[in-house]
């Protein structure tokens, strides 16, 4: 008998074959977790939908509250209103670039930040322009800033200690001046300044009285008020503060102490020396 050795050698070498009867119980595992994949991935996507459509109706997609910082001279109402954003706007649909430049229309505001806090706040930081000095309208007093600007009126009740009072001056050109030497000034100098009367005389225009908190009184230009009244401190310091008087800064510096004899008043003159 002859064998066929290679036929035989062919048969050892190839895989065992699969009936079609014992692989279609694993076609149908593999397609049955292929559609229960895609039924999951059909039911999460739909009820991702349905939170994202009731999160956008809801509350919490909206501002709920609305915070203001920095404001001194402007209530926060008047701030709100004017970045023209309202409690129940959409919070994502707000605009927060376009709510600063509504903001910064006020003469008041130096700058403004608007930010978006998660979930459902609107935070509004400012930064006004620094009061300098009141004037005074009928039983109300305005406050008038750094920038020349006029902030909305306020009660006698409500004006701070730290900005004087300027009276008689015209309310342009000389007005506008003032305040803007007065903005130059230290902080502490500004503060030391109780009133400043507009004294014009027949030589100067700009001639100006200052009444001082710590009782002296200073005589001054408006054009030159900024550079002389920066040696405040320093020049009365050379003083006696139990001489009161006039300090005279319209060209140099000079005081002149009031001695009072025989009810007529005279005037002392002493050279002051300042710094620079």
């Amino acid at each position: 008998m002859n064998i066929d050795v290679e036929g035989v050698e062919g048969c050892m070498g190839r895989q065992p074959v699969v009936s079609l009867e014992d692989r279609v119980p694993q076609l149908k595992e593999r397609r049955k977790k292929r559609a229960n994949r895609r039924l999951i991935f059909v039911v999460l996507l739909f009820v991702l939908l349905i939170l994202i459509i009731l999160y956008f109706q809801s509350p919490y997609s909206k501002i709920q509250t609305i915070e203001v910082e920095g404001s001194n001279l402007m209530q926060s109402n008047v701030i709100i209103d004017s970045s023209r954003i309202n409690e129940g706007d959409s919070y994502w649909g707000t605009d927060a670039n376009r709510a600063e430049e509504s903001i910064m229309n006020l003469s008041e505001v130096k700058k403004a930040v608007v930010e978006k806090k998660f979930p459902t706040t609107l935070m509004i930081q400012i930064e006004e322009y620094k009061q300098v000095a009141y004037i005074r309208h009928d039983q109300q007093f305005i406050p008038l800033l750094e920038n020349g600007a006029s902030s909305l009126p306020v009660a006698a009740n409500e004006i701070s200690a730290h900005a004087p009072l300027l009276i008689g001056f015209p309310p342009e050109g000389m007005l506008e001046n003032m305040t803007k030497q007065l903005a130059e000034l230290p902080s502490e100098v500004q503060e030391s300044i109780s009133e400043i009367h507009y004294t014009p005389t027949e030589t100067d225009q700009s001639h100006i009285t200052a009444y001082m908190n710590d009782g002296f009184e200073v005589s001054a230009l408006i054009s030159t008020f900024a550079d002389k009244m920066v040696h405040y401190p320093s020049i009365v310091s050379q003083l006696d503060p139990d001489v009161k008087g006039v300090i005279d800064l319209e060209v140099g510096s000079y005081f002149r102490a009031y001695e009072t004899m025989g009810g007529a008043e005279e005037e002392e003159s002493n050279e002051i020396e300042t710094e620079g």
